[in-house]
């Protein structure tokens, strides 16, 4: 199942996403930055972010997306930018590899 991930979606899973690049509920895009779409959310309980299982092609990946309400503030801002780059700097097993960050704004409607 495709899961929109846009924070105004009246219906994120929608049963009709997975076969379709926009949601079938709000009309965004679902396949994020060209690369990702979005399997189901793992935790919204991190200070902040939403955290996502997410698929790049076959490859499984961790998603996380700066909480909307914080995407204003540069303090949050910045230290979302810090954490991405120290765990970017990390090679363990136990924590997934991070591939940079992007920024907000991923909500572009057909």
């Amino acid at each position: 199942m495709t899961l929109c991930i846009n924070p105004v979606c009246s219906q994120p899973n929608h049963p009709d996403n997975d076969e379709n690049r926009f949601c079938q509920s709000c009309g965004s895009q679902l396949e994020l930055i060209g690369r990702y779409r979005v399997l189901r959310l793992l935790s919204d309980k991190t200070g902040f972010g939403k955290i996502y299982e997410a698929y790049q092609q076959d490859t499984p990946k961790i998603l996380k997306v700066l909480k909307e309400e914080l995407t204003n503030d540069s303090k949050a801002l910045a230290l979302f930018q810090q954490e991405a780059n120290v765990l970017q700097q990390l090679n363990h097993p136990g924590i997934p590899q991070t591939e940079g960050y992007f920024p907000s704004g991923l909500f572009h409607s057909k």
